[in-house]
């Protein structure tokens, strides 16, 4: 939840902290900051840097004013106490499996948000686990809850990438009936690692045709077991031919849902087609349609733009 050399924050932490912060005046929500480092190395991970966040919580704690780590409740206890309050009545979002352990033994309910990938299954003593800050809904807590989602897609900070169209698994044509678009990911390991597994979408330029709508799976792929963390962009246009080695820029600009598992090819082929309906009804209205415009996106086109 820290950075400081080598911590790294939980990605989208800076959108729930600034919906609270932007939320805890008017409905009288608390929002406190614990860690097991040292408060002298205390700054948030913000999307774009680091920040001081200090003036958005109302208690700071960290690691070393309290004599037990976790997985001991006594920092919890402790943030309790400065604020009066009782631990019931607190919601701790813990991405390790000890804070997870020490949340419950202090009497408070947890969300759990893995940071380590596939495996949910050991946060089970957890209240719920959810894949990442964007699945949260603070509303099952009794907290006010986001109101930037818009027909079941939610608006993000825009994010780039791209390179050349390359072969991949080989199953998305052949196994899926969905042509993805394959990108390497050498040199975006660090750009993937701060965004959530899960489904997005956005605009999509191709250096010698144009732009296209967009839907994207980012992860492990559940039902494929991937070994690597992959991105499979689905260019929602129908082409006549491949386009191997072309430059391909994406502009991602909104989310749909966490990655999940699936009983049956059938069924993850039909969850495909109905992301790709929201992305494309999505990215006909505002804020999303404006991104086509992106500059990044704008490389020398040739041939038919028809499809803009």
């Amino acid at each position: 939840m820290v950075l400081e050399l080598w911590f790294r924050a939980i990605p989208c932490l800076s959108l729930v902290i600034l919906h609270f912060v932007l939320t805890m005046f008017m409905h009288l929500v608390q929002v406190n900051l614990f860690t097991s480092l040292k408060s002298i190395y205390l700054s948030l991970h913000m999307g774009d840097g680091v920040t001081c966040w200090k003036e958005s919580f109302s208690v700071i704690i960290g690691g070393d004013e309290v004599t037990a780590g976790k997985p001991s409740p006594e920092i919890f206890l402790e943030v309790a106490k400065r604020l009066n309050v009782d631990p019931s009545k607190c919601l701790v979002i813990e991405d390790s499996i000890p804070g997870v352990t020490a949340g419950k033994a202090a009497g408070m309910e947890v969300v759990a948000v893995p940071s380590v990938p596939k495996q949910s299954h050991l946060y089970t003593s957890a209240d719920e686990v959810i894949n990442s800050l964007l699945d949260l809904r603070p509303e099952k807590w009794g907290l006010p809850p986001f109101e930037d989602w818009i027909d079941s897609t939610l608006p993000i900070e825009p994010w780039h990438i791209g390179g050349p169209v390359s072969k991949g698994f080989g199953r998305g044509s052949k196994v899926l009936g969905i042509p993805t678009a394959n990108l390497s990911t050498d040199g975006y390991s660090t750009v993937l690692s701060e965004h959530p597994s899960g489904v997005y979408f956005g605009w999509a330029g191709l250096s010698t045709r144009g732009i296209y709508k967009f839907v994207m799976s980012i992860g492990w792929n559940p039902y494929f077991n991937n070994a690597e963390k992959t991105i499979e962009p689905w260019l929602l246009h129908d082409f006549n031919e491949d386009f191997y080695g072309e430059e391909l820029r994406l502009a991602i600009v909104g989310y749909i849902r966490p990655e999940a598992n699936f009983e049956s090819l059938e069924s993850l082929i039909e969850k495909i087609h109905e992301d790709r309906q929201i992305a494309e009804t999505a990215l006909e209205r505002p804020p999303y349609f404006q991104y086509r415009e992106d500059p990044y996106l704008k490389i020398s086109f040739h041939g038919d733009n028809s499809h803009l």
